[in-house]
């Protein structure tokens, strides 16, 4: 039973854990993040093919652009959080 506990801390950071149950939860935010990453990608195609055009649009285009950036990035942080989390130190595990 060399397996630690996973704990999170206060604003959900892993404290420390068991290599199971971190891959699980890795493989749970890849998921989301595979899920999640192209949310904007059709909106944006529209965008391109000039589906609203004006002022309005242009504003509402790059708030779109905008947001898509942050979403991947930050899909992008959760799932290399984890990777650095300590996951796999000195046991093997490969994520």
């Amino acid at each position: 039973m060399g397996g630690r506990l996973v704990r999170f801390g206060l604003f959900g950071g892993v404290v420390a854990g068991d290599d199971f149950r971190l891959r699980m939860i890795l493989a749970d935010v890849r998921e989301m993040s595979d899920r999640h990453w192209r949310q904007f990608d059709d909106s944006v195609r529209l965008m391109d093919g000039k589906a609203w055009v004006g002022p309005s649009a242009r504003v509402f285009e790059r708030e779109l652009r905008r947001n898509r950036q942050v979403l991947q990035a930050q899909l992008q942080k959760a799932v290399d959080s984890l990777r650095r989390s300590g996951v796999g130190s000195g046991s093997g595990v490969v994520l």
